[in-house]
């Protein structure tokens, strides 16, 4: 059976039970209705509601409630009790308190990352007459200053750098009707850095649900380091997806006129929202995107690649081995970038 990612954006609605199936009314008319043996993960955005029948039965079924505003801002999520493994957090708190360890697997992280920006740079099929080399090499010359570095702050630091030559290359690839000068964020100023931010802030939701569902102390991470209410491990382990998996997704879906001026509404200047069917266009991308097979890991989509990475950080953290981060490989292409569609996920 297919499972399916449900996402709830139309405001106003009831999430209810109906025997073993979830139902999503509104006003008494049912807008849809799945059997819960079908059902992976649910999302709610803004004024949804739940009911207590609804929300326990997804629970008994070891399915997340996730829970956003209207804008696609991540507030929280309703987990089923998960993995009680109290000797892997205990590991993790010994890892932390290791400068060495913890500097060593931050420096991993960046490194990964900027590896990644570079390979997405290298794999476009430039057109334009864009010296994107010199970019290339720049982040190289600050790949090799990292073995230097001896805190997070400094590791921070070139992480940045880069992130901003890196989008400088990234502006100009898009084809499209949107032009992309730089990465803004609350709010994103452009269509493209609305859909970028709701992508980053997706992953980001599943990374930290696979994450606790291991019985990792999310809040801890090595190298964003500890901050009240921050969940830092996943946001230390999306970094290694965000140009394999969100970037390359966002270049797809308006270079190839998947997303257009009319899935975006544009209240006043420098303000940008999706629309209800811009909103469906991109959830249902995601999920293709997110199942379907990538080249670069046999026959491995990105959520299982995402779960694979982190069994990988389990056994490096309570067993010692080698943490290697997920990268994507050069000169491949997925097959969504080949032209071909992996099966479709009903949303």
């Amino acid at each position: 059976m297919t499972m399916a990612a449900i996402y709830v954006r139309e405001q106003g609605t009831l999430i209810t039970k109906s025997g073993e199936r979830l139902a999503i009314v509104k006003g008494g008319r049912k807008l849809l209705e799945r059997p819960i043996a079908g059902i992976d993960c649910v999302a709610l955005f803004g004024n949804v509601q739940i009911t207590s029948q609804a929300l326990s039965m997804l629970l008994e079924h070891g399915i997340d409630v996730s829970y956003f505003s209207y804008s696609g801002k991540y507030i929280g999520h309703s987990a089923a009790d998960s993995s009680k493994n109290i000797f892997l957090r205990l590991r993790q708190y010994d890892f932390y308190l290791d400068i060495d360890k913890r500097m060593d697997m931050a420096r991993v992280i960046v490194a990964n990352k900027i590896r990644n920006q570079i390979t997405l740079i290298e794999n476009h099929r430039w057109k334009s007459p864009y010296d994107w080399t010199s970019d290339v090499k720049e982040l190289e010359r600050h790949l090799i200053k990292l073995s230097d570095k001896d805190s997070a702050n400094s590791l921070m630091g070139i992480e940045g750098v880069c992130s901003s030559i890196y989008f400088r290359s990234y502006a100009q690839m898009f084809t499209g009707e949107f032009q992309f000068e730089k990465r803004t964020r609350r709010p994103p100023r452009n269509p493209i850095n609305v859909i970028l931010s709701l992508g980053y802030t997706l992953l980001t939701k599943e990374v930290t649900g696979a994450l606790e569902a291991e019985s990792f102390e999310t809040h801890l991470g090595f190298l964003h380091g500890i901050r009240y209410g921050r969940k830092s491990l996943g946001l230390d382990i999306v970094e290694e997806f965000r140009q394999p998996v969100i970037d390359r997704l966002v270049l797809k879906l308006f270079n190839k006129g998947m997303i257009t001026k009319y899935d975006f509404e544009f209240p006043e200047e420098g303000v940008v929202n999706l629309t209800e069917e811009g909103f469906r266009h991109f959830c249902t991308a995601y999920e293709r995107w997110m199942n379907g097979s990538d080249t670069t890991s046999g026959d491995k989509s990105f959520r299982s690649r995402l779960r694979e990475q982190t069994a990988k950080l389990k056994r490096a953290i309570q067993y010692g081995e080698e943490y290697v981060p997920y990268t994507q490989n050069r000169n491949e292409k997925s097959e969504q970038e080949a032209g071909k569609e992996p099966h479709e996920m009903r949303i």
